[in-house]
């Protein structure tokens, strides 16, 4: 198992590569290379380095799951996570702090269409706090089947509709992601789906990205 920097402690004799396992090439340091460099390391707003080791000592528990005993911030407080919604590290043309919530259905399923209305209405009305967009009745931009879109604008609200949603969306399919200003992973790597995952057009997106690079004012202008 990894410890925080990546590394392992017992150096393995064999790896797997590409699904075979192979003998390790660099025996003196095995690091978890591709999935560190592909994704950096996870975020702390506390670095890591200046803490002292994580015990791995559990806490009794009469099911028997394991349960880690963490120790506190050393600031005392919680985790900026709480706060704004994640918009990316670093700043960039097309970037925006609220979250986009997709909820879509099948435009020949009549059954589906007026639950996706009946949920369309509710949301308006249970959560006026929220931006709701139209109910549309084709498919528009990357999305292949018709959709609406409702904006969340901070943790508290994403939790408390995220958990709406899990009880409601019925048969819909929901895509929630954010806006970094990059549209192509906001909408693959970073998105998270409820129901069935519906495969997106990457190629309107990637446009997209490509007209806001060109022209970042008029994209913030006339995005929405």
């Amino acid at each position: 198992m990894a410890n925080e920097n990546g590394t392992h402690p017992a150096v393995p004799a064999t790896i797997w590569n590409d699904g075979e396992e192979v003998p390790n090439p660099n025996p003196g340091v095995y690091e978890t290379r591709k999935y560190l460099i592909d994704y950096g390391k996870p975020y702390t707003s506390i670095p890591a380095d200046a803490l002292p080791a994580l015990s791995s000592d559990l806490s009794p528990n009469p099911t028997g799951r394991g349960q880690h005993t963490n120790p506190p911030r050393p600031d005392g407080g919680l985790s900026p996570s709480y706060g704004p919604l994640y918009q990316g590290r670093v700043p960039k043309p097309g970037q925006k702090s609220n979250w986009d919530v997709h909820i879509y259905y099948k435009p020949n399923n009549l059954g589906e269409k007026d639950y996706a209305r009946a949920l369309h209405a509710t949301i308006r009305r249970e959560f006026p706090e929220l931006k709701v967009y139209r109910f549309w009745e084709v498919p528009i931009g990357p999305h292949p089947v018709p959709m609406f879109e409702t904006d969340v604008f901070d943790t508290v609200q994403l939790g408390a509709f995220l958990s709406y949603l899990v009880e409601n969306r019925g048969p819909l399919s929901v895509l929630i992601h954010p806006n970094t200003g990059d549209a192509a992973g906001d909408h693959t790597t970073r998105a998270t789906w409820l129901g069935d995952k519906i495969p997106l057009d990457a190629e309107t997106l990637r446009a997209l990205d490509r007209r806001v690079a060109a022209n970042p004012e008029l994209f913030q202008r006339n995005f929405k």
